[in-house]
């Protein structure tokens, strides 16, 4: 299972930004013609307890974010629509984090 996500990881960091969540997707529903649909709903009900988990954690600086971005890629994986958000998100975070590091 380590393996597994290492490997997830390791093609999520090599996607170009503003597609990495939507080729995530693609590559996901390549697997999911041999899923099952409780697999399906196990992993959207794992994304939405990981985002539950960053609601909690939303009161301390930085791990909350974290938690939610973690459990939004876990569901973009089963949702189109979320994937092109989180890509789009990528692409907005990435101007605002470099706008910031070339103003200080």
């Amino acid at each position: 299972m380590l393996n597994f996500i290492k490997k997830d990881w390791k093609k999520l960091k090599e996607s170009e930004p503003g597609h990495r969540f939507q080729d995530r997707y693609f590559r996901h529903k390549e697997k999911r013609r041999r899923g099952t649909f409780v697999f399906r709903i196990l992993t959207v009900s794992f994304g939405l307890v990981v985002i539950g988990v960053g609601i909690i954690l939303l009161i301390t600086p930085g791990p909350g974010i974290v938690m939610l971005t973690v459990g939004m890629a876990i569901i973009a994986g089963e949702s189109k629509i979320l994937a092109q958000i989180l890509d789009i998100g990528e692409l907005i975070g990435r101007k605002i984090i470099g706008k910031q590091r070339t103003s200080a």
